[in-house]
C-alpha cells in the first residue's frame, strides 16, 4: 500500500494542480503541500486532507487510508464523479448551489482562476463594509 504521502502527490497531479496551486485552493503555503508530499514529512489535518479530497476530485478514503477507489464516483446521482463535501462548505442556498455546480464544470485553472477572482471580491466587499459609519439613532 501507498503511504499517505504518495497519495497526496497523485492527488494533485491526477488534478494537473501544482503544489503552489493547490496550496491556495486548500488555503496553505506551498510549504505546507511540499511537507505532506515528503515520506516522513509532516501530516495534513483531516479538515486540510478533506480539502485536498475535494479540490482534487478524489475519494477521501482513498486520499485518507488507501483503500477504496482513487477518483470518487456517487452512487446517487449518475455520472456525478465529485467528492462529498464537508457540511462546513456545503451550499448554504441556491447561489451557491448553482456556483458550486458550475465550478465544477471548469477545468483546473479556469476554477482557480474564478476562485481568486471569488476572494479579491470578497475582500473588497469587507473592506467597503469596514468603512461603513454606524447609523446614529
Amino acid at each position: 500500500m501507498k503511504i499517505a504521502s504518495n497519495r497526496i502527490r497523485q492527488a494533485r497531479r491526477h488534478a494537473t494542480l501544482s503544489q503552489q496551486q493547490l496550496a491556495t485552493l486548500v488555503g496553505v503555503h506551498r510549504s505546507a503541500v511540499a511537507q505532506w508530499e515528503q515520506p516522513g514529512g509532516s501530516h495534513p489535518t483531516v479538515e486540510n486532507l478533506a480539502r485536498v479530497a475535494a479540490v482534487t476530485s478524489v475519494s477521501f478514503e482513498w486520499l485518507a487510508t488507501g483503500r477504496g477507489r482513487m477518483k470518487y464516483i456517487s452512487d446517487l446521482i449518475p455520472g456525478e464523479e465529485t467528492p462529498a463535501v464537508l457540511i462546513d462548505y456545503a451550499a448554504q442556498s441556491e447561489t451557491e448551489a448553482r456556483a458550486l455546480v458550475a465550478l465544477r464544470h471548469l477545468d483546473t485553472n479556469s476554477a482557480l482562476a474564478v476562485v481568486e477572482m471569488l476572494v479579491a471580491l470578497a475582500k473588497t466587499q469587507r473592506l467597503k463594509l469596514k468603512k461603513r459609519k454606524p447609523l446614529r439613532v
